[in-house]
């Protein structure tokens, strides 16, 4: 068999990159911070086997749909962008056998996270409470998981050379299918229990209070189990049965998937110029109208006073995100201030969800800043232009900086506002804390969107290194001080942050003095 090769390539290719090793310990890693808060949560006593196996799978499980899509969504993608999916189809190769291959290598890649986590699931067994309904009910939806995120990285793939692209729609395919998923679940036991009991389902309205219970009550073995034999006194058997026809659903839509992507490959694979619609819409939608002297003005003094900024804001996609987020805050407020009792109510909690999607977005563009650069060989022209390191450094973090600065001035002055008379908790810590986040993410993304190849783990070491370890440390000095202030917590982790932004700054230097970044071949 000719396809037989071709999984033979790409699994070499998948061994020789670190992410396929990393995402093992990230997994493994995932469950041991379970572990950890389980532990400082102290949820031993009987039946403590039971609940930290549930907490692990609901870990596995929302790790499955946040790496699976992602990783996947650039295998098809990235060949486009590197010429050599027209050299494949030179051999006797079907688009549906290339598809094929890259759902088989990036599969075991998937269930290698699934494998390596299984060690730490011995603890569970150790602790007691779980029995093999659990196990087996687990087993069935990870591998539904893997077969419908795996299915939506690959459709996102085939649709679109640009990996900026290829991400979004895995992103929002995935969470597509996760809803699919619950419906699916409930939809199957429906069906189940009516033709095997000819009435409808009881107790059902207490399982779906919300949609949001209904899908957390269905994903969890242990929960699902005890509603299946309260509603209906009855052995977990069928519900076992009831999974496994899921599952073997979900292992079908996989395969269609990957007829779909075969068929958008086959279709799009040839580099063809847009077309007169598509030009039509461009000009009409992205063309500046007005102030055009102005803009261009704009554009010109950019470019003399940071040239490497405006690498960042000289397309009309780059320029968009920073008033983008600017409008999302504002309609955002918009909306809360029209009902001001309510946002009393969840000042500190819709504030700090903004801050915290604003730093999500500040770590995705540092951590894929550069990555153009480095596959295009634009960062070797940079780097023997009459410009230092440390130029080019400062450049790209006031470049970054001036995409959100908009978005965080205005979310900082609404939030030491509505303090004074919105909120009796101390919101000045807060305020500090994020600021500081935002001021040192640029540079921690800048030195792992050089030192890694995959701008995944980029992402996942830029969120590690500055957000995860400094919430780390704030919990642990308040679990040694508990009656310390919310200030002397703030300083505490923004010490952490400061000096790891120095020190990454530093490295960051000296990779590029040094010329140690990887490239695209490495």
């Amino acid at each position: 068999m000719i396809l037989l090769p071709v999984m033979e390539r790409e699994l070499r290719a998948a061994a020789r990159h670190p992410s396929t090793y990393n995402l093992r310990v990230l997994g493994g890693l995932a469950l041991v911070a379970v572990l950890v808060m389980s532990w400082l949560g102290d949820i031993g006593g009987p039946g403590a086997g039971g609940r930290l196996f549930g907490s692990f799978h609901r870990a596995l499980f929302f790790s499955i749909w946040i790496l699976v899509p992602l990783l996947t969504a650039d295998c098809i993608s990235r060949e486009r962008r590197e010429g050599t999916l027209p050299l494949l189809f030179l051999t006797p190769l079907r688009a549906r056998d290339i598809v094929y291959a890259k759902g088989l290598a990036h599969g075991l890649r998937s269930f290698t996270l699934w494998l390596a986590v299984l060690p730490l699931f011995t603890i569970c067994f150790l602790g007691g409470g779980v029995g093999w309904p659990e196990v087996v009910l687990s087993a069935l939806v990870n591998f539904s998981s893997i077969c419908l995120a795996l299915g939506a990285g690959l459709l996102a793939s085939s649709r679109t050379r640009v990996w900026t692209r290829a991400l979004a729609w895995a992103a929002c395919l995935g969470f597509l299918f996760l809803t699919s998923f619950g419906m699916l679940l409930l939809f199957v036991l429906l069906i189940y229990w009516t033709a095997h009991a000819g009435r409808p389902l009881p107790g059902l309205s207490d399982l779906a209070g919300s949609p949001q219970e209904c899908l957390g009550v269905m994903i969890d073995p242990q929960q699902m189990c005890h509603w299946w034999f309260i509603t209906f006194r009855r052995g977990p058997g069928a519900l076992v049965r009831i999974y496994a026809t899921i599952a073997s659903l979900c292992a079908l839509g996989l395969y269609v998937f990957c007829r779909f992507s075969a068929w958008n490959v086959e279709r799009t694979w040839q580099e063809t110029p847009s077309s007169n619609r598509v030009i039509w819409l461009k000009e009409k939608l992205f063309k500046p109208v007005l102030f055009q002297k102005q803009l261009r003005g704009w554009l010109r003094w950019e470019l003399r006073h940071n040239p490497i900024g405006w690498l960042e804001r000289r397309s009309w996609s780059g320029r968009l995100v920073v008033w983008a987020w600017f409008a999302v805050v504002i309609c955002v407020y918009s909306s809360v201030f029209a009902n001001l009792a309510l946002y009393q109510r969840i000042f500190h909690a819709l504030q700090s969800l903004l801050a915290t999607l604003l730093a999500g977005s500040i770590a995705i563009s540092a951590a894929s800043s550069f990555r153009r650069e480095r596959e295009t060989g634009v960062l070797e022209l940079l780097l023997v232009a009459p410009l230092r390191e440390w130029q080019i450094i400062a450049g790209r973090v006031r470049g970054l900086w001036g995409q959100f600065i908009p978005a965080a001035g205005l979310l900082f002055a609404v939030w030491l506002y509505g303090a004074t008379f919105l909120s009796t908790d101390d919101e000045l810590p807060s305020v500090v804390g994020y600021g500081l986040t935002f001021a040192t993410l640029p540079v921690v993304g800048l030195y792992f969107s050089l030192t890694k190849t995959h701008f995944i783990a980029a992402l996942v070491w830029t969120v590690l290194v500055q957000i995860v370890i400094p919430a780390a440390v704030l919990l642990v000095a308040r679990l040694d001080h508990p009656g310390a202030s919310s200030l002397a917590d703030m300083l505490s982790q923004a010490l952490v942050q400061a000096a790891v932004a120095s020190f990454l700054a530093w490295r960051l230097w000296l990779v590029l003095k040094r010329r140690e970044f990887v490239t695209s071949s490495n």
